[in-house]
């Protein structure tokens, strides 16, 4: 800096002695602007790191939401730890920092850089807008109340407010909204392509996208407040939703090094690409065993007497456990942000409960339909399931038309559960909203009930005098009942 200074002044001095304080003052605004200085960053640049450092807390920091889904049990260090509540302050101080004030902080910074450069440029705000609400209802899941409509903007928000999450739900929707609305002009616009890892800039498939979230906001609200989204609720049905497979929204990994799932980079860095801690959670294993459900050879591995038994969270002895499948988590195992086979059980959820037309009769279309979906979304992988199999399970379910509300809630919500294998983060949700399956307080774990949200990010208890005070993990959501 010191060198900058003198050849600054040294060039001031120059300039007087040869051209004269008028001419020095041209030649001075010239040697200060740097040719070389960015003045504009690229969109295209921003979103893979957006997308990446979201999906890396999804996959590996937040592996241990699986335990508190009790989809999966830890037998030991840190696995075990989750399992009985020890969330790890590292790993929540990663999450926070990553998607406050990296990727919500890079959206933000997307959004002015296209308004002043490249205003007709409204596509990528759109899609800004359905990555920045995806990222605030992955931070209301795990934390409940969070920073929303103060958040990413601290120079006038310096210690910004933390919403109610009835707030910072109807704020994603309306995200949602109006991203929609901007998508379904036809505008002379650029839309983020090559770096769009999500859709490869398909317009269609963000609008499907947007809805798919929405219907899902919408449904924590109804849990709530049903009189409130019923309306929305009904014309949303009829939108362009996320309907089949090849439509979900995901980051895709591939085998190529440094590309693949950082859970699988975990698992290939300390247990040699086997799976040493991860076994299977018993309300899931005691589910699937009840309904004789073919993905139960999927998700887990036999005990080394060929059978499939689950853990209860925090106990320990597991020689005769089954293990998480190893080919659940591959290198190119992609990170499942929001699936077909979610959207028809959420609509099945909302026709069973009287908040779309249909009743039954139209929960029971979907149910199936979601079912399928599920199914069907191994085909081609190395956990395939035969079309036998499937024929044989979609045959053993009941019409739920022929069911009480109450028993037809509860087939939905266990399939829709089943479904959501390796998502911890929207396993774990769906129990909160429905309770459909029984979970138990981990043993040993000190905790007075199942957990339902995180404790406070040290560093942001420390340096946000906003920051609630006190909260335990176990304090429900505002969405449950």
């Amino acid at each position: 800096m010191k060198n900058i200074v003198l050849q600054v002044k040294c060039g001031f001095l120059l300039c007087l002695m040869i051209f004269g304080l008028n001419a020095c003052d041209s030649a001075l605004v010239d040697i200060n602007e740097d040719p070389l200085a960015v003045t504009s960053v690229p969109p295209d640049l921003i979103f893979p790191e957006v997308l990446v450092n979201l999906s890396s807390i999804r996959t590996i920091e937040f592996a241990g939401l699986n335990m508190h889904a009790q989809q999966w049990c830890g037998s030991g260090g840190t696995w075990l730890a989750r399992s009985r509540y020890t969330l790890g302050v590292p790993s929540v101080n990663n999450a926070w920092t990553a998607w406050y004030a990296t990727c919500l902080k890079n959206l933000s910074l997307v959004e002015l850089l296209v308004e002043k450069n490249n205003p007709q440029n409204q596509y990528i705000i759109a899609q800004s807008k359905i990555l920045e609400g995806f990222l605030y209802s992955n931070l209301t899941q795990v934390w409940g109340e969070v920073p929303f409509t103060q958040a990413v903007n601290p120079v006038e928000f310096p210690y910004p407010e933390y919403d109610s999450q009835e707030t910072i739900l109807e704020g994603i929707i309306t995200l949602m909204d109006e991203a929609v609305t901007i998508l379904e002009q036809d505008l002379d616009s650029d839309i983020v392509t090559d770096s769009d890892l999500v859709f490869k800039g398909d317009k269609l498939a963000w609008i499907r996208w947007a809805n798919s979230l929405k219907l899902k906001m919408l449904m924590f609200i109804a849990n709530k407040k049903p009189e409130a989204v019923s309306d929305r609720l009904e014309i949303l049905a009829s939108s362009q939703l996320i309907l089949n497979n090849n439509q979900e929204a995901k980051l895709s990994y591939t085998t190529d090094i440094g590309n693949e799932n950082p859970r699988w980079r975990f698992m290939d860095r300390f247990w040699n690409g086997g799976i040493n801690l991860w076994y299977a959670g018993q309300p899931l294993v005691d589910l699937m065993k009840g309904l004789d459900d073919p993905r139960l050879y999927t998700y887990f591995e036999p005990n080394v007497n060929g059978f499939y038994f689950g853990k209860a969270q925090g106990a320990t002895g597991f020689a005769f456990i089954s293990k998480v499948n190893v080919n659940t988590v591959r290198p190119d195992s992609p990170d499942r942000y929001s699936t077909a086979s979610e959207t028809y059980f959420l609509l099945a959820d909302a026709a069973a409960n009287g908040l779309v037309s249909g009743g039954l009769t139209q929960a029971n279309t979907w149910f199936v339909e979601g079912v399928q979906q599920a199914l069907d979304y191994f085909d081609g992988s190395l956990s395939e399931i035969s079309q036998t199999d499937k024929d044989v399970y979609l045959a053993s379910l009941p019409n739920l038309s022929t069911l009480s509300v109450e028993d037809a809630l509860d087939y939905i919500n266990d399939q829709h559960y089943i479904s959501l294998f390796g998502n911890g983060l929207e396993a774990w949700n769906l129990w909160k909203r429905t309770k459909s399956v029984d979970f138990i307080v981990p043993f040993n774990s000190g905790a007075t009930d199942v957990i339902r949200r995180y404790s406070a990010s040290s560093n942001e208890a420390g340096s946000n005098t906003s920051a609630p005070q006190g909260v335990l993990i176990e304090t429900p959501m505002w969405y449950e009942k």
